[in-house]
C-alpha cells in the first residue's frame, strides 16, 4: 500500500487518468513529470476525480505528487542586494522659444 498516493496513483496511473479526462496521455505524463497540473485543467480534474468517487481533494490537484517538505532541503535564493544610484538625475533642456 502506497503511504502518501500521488493523484496519477488515485487514478489508477497515467492512461486511466487521460482516459478519465478526455486528455492525451502524453499531457497527462508531461504533469506527471513536471510534478503540476496547469491551472486551467485543476477544476476539471477535481471535478472528474469527485464524480469517479475518488478520495481528492484541491490541494491533491494542486500538488500533484504530494504536498513539499518544508525540511525536504529545498533553500530558497538569497535575497539580492539593494541597488543604490548615486548619479543625479539630469534635467531635460528647455528649448528657448
Amino acid at each position: 500500500m502506497i503511504n502518501n498516493p500521488t493523484l496519477f496513483n488515485m487514478f489508477g496511473g497515467i492512461r486511466p487518468m487521460a482516459r478519465a479526462l478526455d486528455e492525451a496521455p502524453s499531457n497527462v505524463s508531461a504533469w506527471n513529470q513536471n510534478g503540476r497540473i496547469p491551472a486551467e485543467k485543476q477544476p476539471h480534474v477535481l471535478e472528474v476525480g469527485v464524480a469517479l468517487g475518488l478520495p481528492i481533494t484541491a490541494e491533491h490537484v494542486v500538488f500533484p505528487l504530494g504536498r513539499p517538505d518544508a525540511n525536504d532541503g529545498l533553500t530558497l535564493p538569497a535575497k539580492p542586494n539593494a541597488v543604490v544610484c548615486d548619479r543625479r538625475a539630469q534635467t531635460q533642456r528647455q528649448d528657448a522659444a
